[in-house]
This record gives structure tokens, sequence and C-alpha cells, in this order.
């Protein structure tokens, strides 16, 4: 099997050739078609995350494939069904069937192996800030993973999205996904847009950038409005002025899905299956992930951390 191993802090990732696994007992072999690209695992390689794994290590975090073997006591898994699960770039993985999840017939292995974090993530961020029908959802960095299902999700439930990005190319795409308003931040105010475009304030801020215009985003808010807290993709945390959270009541909810989900496998178990049935019931649709080979893993890291990426990107064994 392959697999892409990163041997120490920002020195280019590299494939090497593995001994297969064997699925035990209550296990199945996976060949694993597509792995997800997610911006943590280009922060991990380059030192910034905030928990480093021993080197040397394999990135990665989500993954879909098919069943291709299955070891004793297996029920409901055979050879042939598609899946989704968690872990990192390898051509082959052995699960416990109780990590797997099988794809809706309308879920292509590409979009299933970018939906695990993103959509996830965002189902968690929603329920804590209960999102509404008819609210107005600030997307900032709209055009990435994170964004994308935070307008995906948003939309489903009723709520309408205005796309924060920064430039037209990036804006166009969020259009096309269906946001309702959109605010270019490096040309325009995002204080002042936003609020046009929401008569008054936002009721609640999707932030995965940080930076410069996380305050502007804030101030965006209108009364009672919440403001997720889900990373800083511009490698930049912002400070922000605490009176501006007292002003008009507003919220700051920090969002911590990796750390939560880990600690709630139950829970995190439920969402899934919540996010899958959406899914077959053409509730929510997944943009299709562009592709890289396993070969070209450093270049895709480097994409991800330079923000060269719009929307999501698999890894192809």
């Amino acid at each position: 099997m392959k697999a892409v191993i990163c041997d120490a802090i920002g020195e280019p990732v590299r494939v090497v050739e593995q001994e297969t696994p064997e699925p035990g007992a209550g296990e199945v072999l996976i060949e694993v078609q597509a792995c997800g690209l997610n911006y943590v695992d280009a922060l991990i390689c380059r030192g910034g995350y905030q928990v480093q794994p021993k080197m040397p290590y394999t990135p990665g975090s989500e993954f879909a494939g098919t069943v291709v073997g299955v070891g004793p006591g297996v029920e409901g898994f055979s050879p042939g069904n598609r899946v989704l699960g968690r872990g990192g770039y390898v051509s082959h993985a052995v699960r416990p069937v109780a990590a797997l999840n099988k794809l809706p017939d309308n879920m292509s292995i590409d979009q299933a192996a970018t939906f695990i974090q993103s959509y996830s993530t965002l189902c968690y961020a929603y329920e804590r800030a209960r999102l509404a029908e008819g609210e107005t959802v600030l997307v900032l960095g709209a055009s990435g993973g994170i964004g994308r299902a935070a307008m995906d999700l948003a939309k489903a439930v009723g709520a309408r999205v205005i796309a924060a990005a920064s430039s037209e190319k990036r804006l166009d795409a969020c259009r096309a996904a269906g946001a309702d308003g959109a605010v270019n931040y490096a040309s325009e105010d995002l204080k002042t847009r936003a609020r046009e475009l929401s008569d008054g304030g936002v009721d609640l801020v999707v932030d995965p950038v940080g930076g410069d215009v996380a305050e502007s985003a804030l101030r965006a808010l209108g009364y009672l409005g919440r403001y997720l807290v889900i990373g800083f993709a511009s490698g930049t945390i912002p400070k922000f002025p605490i009176n501006q959270v007292l002003l008009r009541n507003r919220n700051m909810v920090g969002i911590d899905w990796g750390a939560w989900s880990g600690a709630h496998p139950k829970e995190q178990g439920e969402i899934l299956v919540r996010l899958l049935a959406m899914m077959e019931a053409r509730e929510i649709s997944p943009q299709e992930p562009s592709t890289y080979p396993f070969e070209r893993a450093q270049d895709a890291l480097d994409d991800l951390y330079e923000r060269r990426m719009i929307g999501k990107a698999v890894l192809i064994p």
C-alpha cells in the first residue's frame, strides 16, 4: 500500500510503500479511493497547530473508498460497499465497522472524502448557535471548504447567506453555490456592506479565517447576534474589543469540533448519520472537489496553506 509521510516539521512530505494491513475480528479492509484535504493538515505539517503528533506522521483525517475484505464476525458490511471514515493519506486502511458509514447512492467517493470534517463542524456549530429559519448568516472565507459547508447547511435550514471572500473569482463560486449576497472584503467595508445586505445586522457570523476582517464581522452582528470562532486560516488570531460583545447583547461561541468529537463519539456518530440522511434526501449538495495524485501531496498542502485552493480537494492514491 502507499502512504504519505511527514518525517519532520517543515520538510516536504513523501510517498512510501508499506505493507497492506489485514482486517481482524470486527474489522474491514478498505481500498481508499480519495483522501480529503483540510487546512489543519497543512498547519500540522508546518508546526503551526496547537497539538503536534509524534514524527514521522501520516497527515490527513478523512477518506472514502470501497470495502475489499472483511474480518471474522463482521456483519452489515461486505466487499463492494462504498464507505467513508476517519484516517490519513493511505491507499488502504483497516477500520472497525463501528467507525464506518456507508455512502448514499447519490454521493460520489470524492464528495464523501471531504464530507466528515467540514460538514460535521458546521452541523455542531449551528446546533450550538441555534441557527433558525429566516436568520441571516455572514460566512467569512466562504469559498473554502468550511465556508462552502457553512453556506450549504445554512441554506438547508432556510437561512439567508451572505458570502464574504477576498476576490471576485471566489465570490463568483459562492454565488454559483447559492449565496444570497456577497462582500469582497479586499475592496469593500465588510461591516457596512454586510449591514446593508441584512437590513441592519446579521444574526450569525461563521469565522474560520480570523485576521483583519474579524472585528468588522463582529461589528456587523445585530442584536443578540452570535459569532462562531472556528479557526484562523489567515494565520493571525484577532484581538477583539470586548465592548463590541457587550453592545447589542452579542455572543461569541468557540467551535473546537475536533476535540469535541473525540470526547463525544456517540454524539458525533449521530451528527454524521443525520448529515448523510440529508445528503440522501438532497437537502444538501457538497461540491465535487478538485483532485491531486498522491505524488503531488506537498503541492496540495502548499496550496492549502497559501490559500490558493478554492473549495475542497482530495488526494488520489
